[in-house]
């Protein structure tokens, strides 16, 4: 099965450097047809590849040293992102894309539909990866917490979302309170997360080096004893010249 999809992914992409758009468009429906794959199916693949790319261009972002320049980076993304996104829900709702179902054959309500699922995952990634400025950009707008709902809804039932990209869905939900957190959910990317875990650190630190302490004391506390005089004879220690 891998092995039939890489062929297609090769020849698509192959395509695609060599005609026309609307000639990509039929030749992806030709070759998908040919090897008995659906719209679904096609894109699934073709998804994974995406989040590949989608996950690797977030790490970049959070290796930027300059907090001002993440931010930005990060604000324009999320904007970009929900204006995306709402307008994709608005053309997803007028087609009737029942959640779940076979993808449609019109290419712009299947692009449209891709852009929910992309887009739901890339903010995903947003929101635990770099949650303290991501939430301070989306915790405020109530039409953006709407919309990502609905997101979540429709990536949940797609059957698109598996393995990683299952769990990722299952975490996000959580960290936006879409569904109730776990008792053991954790953050571990949350600056209050971090200043926890430092504190138990230095605090588990300070308790070793006291149980050290104790111990060295113990020990030199046991060789005075032994260093210590002794009572001689059965005379009640007085020792007699004779």
């Amino acid at each position: 099965m891998l092995r039939k999809y890489l062929l297609l992914y090769w020849l698509l992409a192959f395509t695609a450097n060599y005609v026309r758009t609307d000639e990509v468009v039929v030749k992806r429906e030709e070759t998908a047809t040919s090897l008995n794959i659906t719209k679904k199916e096609l894109y699934k693949y073709g998804f994974q590849v995406k989040r590949a790319e989608q996950i690797e261009g977030v790490k970049r972002i959070m290796k930027i040293d300059n907090y001002e320049k993440q931010f930005k980076m990060v604000k324009l993304l999320v904007e970009k992102l929900f204006n995306v996104l709402s307008t994709a829900k608005v053309q997803v709702t007028e087609f009737g894309y029942i959640p779940g179902g076979e993808f449609p054959d019109d290419q712009s309500q299947l692009d449209a539909l891709g852009r929910v699922f992309e887009n739901v995952a890339m903010f995903g990634d947003l929101i635990l990866r770099l949650p303290d400025i991501t939430h301070k950009l989306y915790d405020k707008n109530q039409e953006w917490k709407v919309i990502m709902t609905w997101g979540v809804f429709m990536a949940n039932e797609s059957g698109i979302f598996e393995g990683s990209n299952e769990q990722l869905l299952d975490l996000m939900s959580q960290e936006l309170n879409i569904t109730p957190r776990g008792e053991d959910y954790i953050n571990p990317y949350k600056e209050e997360t971090r200043r926890k875990e430092e504190a138990r650190k230095e605090k588990e630190k300070l308790k070793k080096e006291r149980q050290a302490e104790q111990k060295k004391k113990a020990k030199r506390d046991k060789r005075k004893k032994r260093k210590g005089p002794k009572l001689g004879g059965g005379d009640g220690g007085r020792r007699t010249d004779l």
